[in-house]
């Protein structure tokens, strides 16, 4: 009898972690379970939101201990302001009326789906296959319309879906570069036409027209998008200090994007370049900004700070100079990665964390799993292992997908979905 009391208090026990709280309606947290209002710390849950029950979810005087989802703030909540739901609480909220934001796992390259307040929808890049229009029609129905589309440049692993997205869905605006030295491929050409024949769609080419720094091209309620920088044509804005490789010109071009939703921001970077590469076996050489973070940081240096950064080129070591880094001063980094290519390269990370604090759980990456082994005899290339030094699977594509909230009332969740 005494056992089967025992496992009975360890079930209500577990019972109660997983239990959490609804807000029935606007209140403040209180530092202590006491209802004087001296106790009163001056943070208010509002209604709606989703509260982490602690102290194993016992009540104090009536109250209960609990975090606000999506932020650092914990303290004491009357009863009868809550409702208690029995199950483990979500990791983002199910009807989020603010942004969401989805970085696809394309393996490598790079996908984002963002729904507005008001549920449009933008991509900005369109992944490696079809990656992201698979994962693009699982919450958007096909038929329905992309408000906006972006490509930041020519490379394939970043338009990959796009023909699909034209094929299925209407595109009522698109920004591209279609700058790309030696030509567009067949693929590029039919899928840039495709944009331009859209019906009653607004198309815009940079290599027609330019765009001035830190205009503003969309806004959704609340949502502004922002272009900082992209380049349709060769030029020394974005080309000081780089070599003269196709590849490296057409990263250099990316359109760059800042996304705003109150006081959350997030700097989408496509891939563009920032530094000259170290030679080979000196990975500790000096790191002068180049290229388009160069211009970023001479022409819109007071626009950079974001919380949110998806780090220059999938996180490679000719990306993320250090004032650069300074500049956004970001809270969290994005690496759209893959198995191929070492990316994230291990100098990048370094610096995040050297230059803006970053600490490692703070760095979120598209390709968890068994780190690959770097064969070659240069340490500039070194893969950063972060968190992935404990995992054993082989990585694949499309299983490590980045979910990010930013919520109506401001607060920021950010995981792995797998």
């Amino acid at each position: 009898m005494r056992c089967i009391m025992l496992f009975a208090l360890l079930l209500s026990s577990y019972a109660l972690k997983a239990d959490y709280l609804i807000a029935h309606n606007n209140s403040q947290l209180r530092s202590e379970a006491n209802s004087n209002s001296e106790w009163i710390i001056g943070v208010t849950v509002f209604e709606g939101e989703l509260l982490e029950l602690l102290d194993e979810g016992e009540q104090k005087n009536g109250y209960y201990h609990v975090r606000i989802l999506g932020t650092a703030n914990s303290g004491y909540i009357y009863r009868s302001q809550v409702k208690r739901v029995k199950g483990e609480l979500p990791q983002f909220y199910p009807d989020n009326k603010g942004v969401d934001i989805h970085i696809v796992d394309v393996g490598a390259g790079l996908g984002v789906i963002i729904k507005t307040p008001n549920d449009k929808y933008i991509l900005y890049d369109g992944g490696a296959y079809s990656h992201v229009y698979k994962y693009l029609k699982s919450i958007h129905p096909e038929g329905d319309t992309i408000d906006y589309l972006i490509a930041s440049h020519t490379d394939a692993d970043h338009w990959g879906s796009f023909q699909k997205v034209v094929d299925n869905y209407q595109v009522n605006a698109s920004l591209i570069t279609s700058y790309r030295p030696g030509g567009l491929s067949d693929n590029m050409t039919k899928a840039k036409k495709s944009l331009q024949d859209e019906p009653n769609t607004n198309f815009l080419d940079l290599a027609d027209t330019a765009l001035i720094p830190a205009q503003r091209i969309y806004e959704d309620g609340d949502l502004v998008l922002q272009f900082l920088a992209g380049f349709g044509a060769e030029n020394e804005d974005f080309t000081f200090g780089l070599d003269n490789s196709s590849s490296s010109l057409r990263n250099a071009a990316s359109i760059v994007i800042k996304l705003s939703y109150g006081e959350n921001t997030i700097l989408l970077m496509g891939d563009a370049a920032g530094l000259e590469e170290c030679p080979k076996g000196e990975c500790d050489c000096e790191m002068p900004c180049i290229a388009s973070e160069k211009f970023l940081l001479d022409s819109v240096m007071q626009y950079l700070e974001s919380r949110i950064i998806v780090a220059g080129h999938h996180g490679a070591r000719n990306s993320s100079c250090p004032d650069f880094i300074q500049a956004v001063n970001p809270e969290y980094v994005i690496f759209a990665a893959g198995s191929r290519h070492n990316h994230p390269h291990n100098t990048t990370a370094i610096n995040y964390n050297q230059y803006a604090g970053v600490p490692v759980q703070n760095m979120y990456r598209t390709d968890i799993g068994q780190f690959i082994a770097d064969l070659d005899d240069n340490p500039c290339n070194d893969e950063w292992i972060g968190l992935n030094k404990d995992e054993l699977d082989k990585d694949g594509s499309f299983d490590d997908h980045i979910r990010i909230q930013f919520t109506e009332h401001g607060r920021l969740l950010i995981g792995n979905i797998r």
